[in-house]
């Protein structure tokens, strides 16, 4: 009579997948830094793409209409941070908007993203979700004085 052990095995896709994810943000991420002459992403942007690419690994949806069909959650966070640095770019070069003011205008909505992100995964409905990410973003806006970059 054979005996057989049992071998747990390591679901490797996926741990690959996850580790190139991770990998490829933080390459993206490092290479916009610098990008088109604006600053690089800051606290608001990456607050909202880990966020984001934590809860589309653990099962929820994308909000946003145009990340919502990349399917993957790492590459939709490349995109979000790449959504982000393309629209302070806009804003300085075609909007006439200060460097500064067009920095954190982008980031206050990433904390507010991100903060709403935050709130749903620890399990808020949508409302108080809202509400959490607004004061997020509020609270951002504040610490980093955008009012005054905005003069």
């Amino acid at each position: 009579m054979k005996t057989f052990k049992t071998v747990k095995r390591f679901n490797t896709a996926k741990r690959f997948k996850t580790v190139t994810g991770l990998a490829s943000l933080a390459l993206v991420a490092s290479l916009l830094s610098g990008c088109a002459g604006t600053r690089g992403p800051g606290l608001g942007t990456t607050l909202d793409a880990t966020t984001t690419a934590y809860a589309l690994d653990h099962g929820y949806d994308e909000a946003n209409p145009l990340l919502s069909p990349i399917g993957d959650p790492y590459l939709t966070a490349l995109a979000s941070i790449g959504l982000k640095q393309g629209v302070k770019y806009a804003l300085h070069e075609y909007g006439g908007v200060n460097e500064a003011c067009a920095h954190y205008g982008v980031e206050t909505a990433g904390m507010t993203a991100g903060g709403w992100n935050l709130a749903i995964v620890a399990g808020a409905a949508s409302g108080p979700g809202l509400i959490i990410g607004a004061l997020f973003g509020v609270g951002y806006w504040l610490w980093v004085d955008g009012e005054e970059a905005c003069r």
